[in-house]
């Protein structure tokens, strides 16, 4: 059996963009917006970015509370299936808007970008986000998740990471950030704070901030900021390893053809490896390809014949499949795999698929509840809400290594285990498939994607 080593890297990142509104002209303020009592430490260590004069680093003195006891191993079942079970009611809305397109998430990014955002949310608001966003796990146990997910990802060896968090408030004087939920955020997810005018140089700003820590991936996130808006929550991460094993050149087979989802036929360059565990999940099968150090994999199901990729996430959430538990219990058994070579590109703003799944309150300017976010320092009634949930992505799979990105930006606007091989299998990836980039402990998805054209 020939085993393979091949570079692979990913990259993603998420957005959170909030608006807000006050019930009279804002302001002047004192042009703080945190809290008197809050002093920041440096929380990041990545690399420098280059910003614009306008912007000020609030990130020098802010000190995270310590966490204590979190680990990925102390992640229950039962939170990998809800979580597992949310990334795939929010793959199948998504890929439904367009079922002959490609579609690529990291669930990852959108789940810490979200989560520093619920934070600062209330109520019925709240409630919302913790049932869909969350599979029905509280806020507090997705803080706590997502906190050990960073910190493996950023302590691990064999592969490289880099997750990345901001925070960016509007330097108006209209407000200022609450207490618990500047504590909360920098003590779980460790932004990078900045204050700026939120004018087109905070455009390019933010843009760079998420190029560079996408490493140059994702150029860029906003286009423009709409004038009610008043903070962005931005996630990005980055991802760079090698495959367990490395492809010869006589693994390489040019022209080969791949029937995409319209029925055409497309020519491609197929990989071809022996992998050692094979998964099955609600009739589709595929392979789990490891990265180098065992901690991170390639995951692919080829749904079967007749059934679209789009039909295959319906029926993944309409049974409660469980991805996660289906990846980690992976049979060890051979599989002669034939991988496609491919690229693209995606992006949605992901209000409306998230109104489509229940999650519509944040959205409603008036009825918002973030209350536990901002106050306004004019002491009058204010609204915030979000107004986008912008997310990116970008793929590359070859013979010399794999390259993925995203970013997500939420958008707040305001008016005021060993066993025996025994069989092997075959999965020729040369029609659709959905494929994953998987922490192989939680099973958890961190890109998750369909592919159906390679035009």
């Amino acid at each position: 059996m020939k085993k393979n080593l091949k570079r692979a890297m990913g990259i993603m990142g998420s957005c959170v963009l909030l608006a807000g509104s006050i019930g009279c002209n804002p302001s002047s303020g004192n042009g703080s917006l945190l809290p008197e009592t809050f002093t920041v430490k440096p929380t990041s260590n990545n690399s420098p970015v280059e910003l614009s004069g306008e912007v000020v680093n609030l990130t020098e003195g802010v000190t995270p509370s310590e966490v204590e006891n979190v680990a990925i191993s102390n992640i229950s079942e039962a939170q990998l299936e809800s979580l597992s079970k949310a990334y795939i009611d929010l793959a199948n809305q998504t890929a439904s808007y367009d079922v002959n397109g490609n579609m690529l998430l990291s669930p990852f990014s959108i789940s810490t970008a979200l989560g520093m955002t619920e934070n600062g949310a209330c109520g019925d608001t709240l409630s919302q986000m913790e049932k869909t966003a969350n599979g029905g796990l509280s806020r507090g146990e997705l803080n706590t998740i997502m906190y050990a997910m960073a910190n493996e990802m950023n302590a691990s060896e064999d592969v490289k990471w880099n997750v990345a968090n901001s925070l960016w408030l509007k330097d108006d004087g209209a407000w200022k950030l609450k207490d618990r939920f500047l504590n909360d955020v920098v003590t779980y997810y460790h932004p990078a704070l900045y204050k700026a005018p939120f004018n087109d140089n905070t455009v390019k700003d933010i843009n760079n901030w998420v190029k560079s820590e996408t490493h140059d991936m994702i150029p860029e996130i906003l286009d423009y900021i709409p004038g009610d808006t008043v903070a962005y929550l931005i996630n990005a991460v980055a991802f760079e390893a090698e495959w367990g094993v490395q492809y010869e050149d006589n693994d390489v087979l040019e022209g080969r053809l791949f029937t995409n989802a319209d029925g055409s036929e497309s020519k491609v360059t197929m990989l071809s490896s022996t992998e050692g565990r094979y998964i099955t999940l609600e009739g589709a099968e595929g392979f789990v390809k490891p990265y180098k150090g065992g901690q991170y994999s390639f995951v692919a199901l080829l749904p079967e014949e007749g059934v679209s990729t789009s039909e295959y996430l319906k029926k993944l959430d309409d049974n409660d499949a469980d991805f996660s538990k289906a990846v980690r219990e992976a049979k060890y058994e051979d599989v002669n795999v034939l991988m496609p070579e491919f690229t693209m590109d995606y992006g949605i703003e992901l209000s409306e698929t998230y109104s489509a799944m229940g999650m519509d309150l944040p959205f409603k300017a008036g009825q918002a509840d973030f209350t536990e976010m901002l106050e306004a320092t004019s002491g009058e009634p204010y609204a915030v809400w979000i107004g986008r949930i912008l997310h990116k992505t970008h793929i590359e799979v070859d013979r010399k290594g794999t390259k993925a990105a995203a970013a997500t930006a939420v958008e707040m606007d305001a008016k005021c285990t060993a066993v025996e091989i025994n069989d092997v299998h075959y999965v020729t990836l040369d029609r659709p498939f959905v494929y994953a980039i998987v922490d192989n402990e939680t099973g958890l998805p961190l890109f998750l994607g369909c592919q159906n054209t390679m035009n």
